[in-house]
């Protein structure tokens, strides 16, 4: 069983070299790269199309969030050993941002439930929506500024990231300053800032 199961990738791969040797052969040149180009691009493509998709899971449906304008994440280990750390910037369309400012914290609290939350698991589904500034948990103040730093939150467990100094800043602020709304997952944090049109997820792990 286990040579047959080391054998097929090598068969697999043996039909897929058999095949571009005879288009080779029986294409132009200009088709046979164009070939070629198919397919490499279009798995990259298709990965890439899934991973988007994957990450816009973890912001709830009714936001209508379709863009990640920044991500930082990093993993060591894999399974129940590893450990992971990130940040997200999503882009918060006008008009959600326009609502949300308008009706504040009830806007939250009564948003739909995510249709397809079945097969998201845990991703996008958010209880107890909380104004900020964030306090309290697993969030260190410092005594001095009386300031919260997302940086602390991220790196709780010892596993950090680099964070581009606008990019901190700008998440600092918006966790810091009243205006905007968080609640916590079962991994991570969501934090939508109306007034800045964005929404920021980060977790630690």
């Amino acid at each position: 069983m286990i040579h047959l199961i080391l054998i097929i990738p090598v068969l697999v791969l043996s039909a897929l070299v058999g095949a571009l040797v005879l288009a080779y052969r029986k294409l132009a040149l200009a088709h046979f790269l164009l070939l070629v180009a198919t397919l490499v691009l279009a798995p990259t493509c298709a990965w890439k199309y899934q991973e988007r998709a994957n990450l816009l899971q973890f912001v709830p449906d009714a936001l209508a969030v379709r863009t990640i304008d920044y991500r930082n994440e990093e993993s060591w280990g894999f399974g129940p050993g590893g450990n992971e750390a990130g940040i997200r910037f999503y882009a918060l369309p006008e008009d959600v941002s326009r609502q949300a400012a308008a009706q504040g914290l009830p806007y939250f609290e009564k948003l739909p439930a995510n249709q397809d939350q079945a097969s998201r698991d845990w991703r996008g589904r958010y209880d107890d929506w909380r104004e900020t500034p964030i306090r309290g948990d697993d969030w260190k103040v410092d005594p001095a500024t009386g300031l919260a730093n997302v940086l602390d939150y991220i790196c709780a467990y010892g596993f950090c990231i680099d964070i581009p100094p606008d990019r901190l800043a700008q998440a600092n602020d918006i966790v810091n300053k009243p205006g905007s709304f968080y609640a916590r997952g079962r991994i991570g944090m969501i934090v939508v800032s109306p007034a800045r049109k964005a929404v920021l997820y980060f977790y630690n792990g």
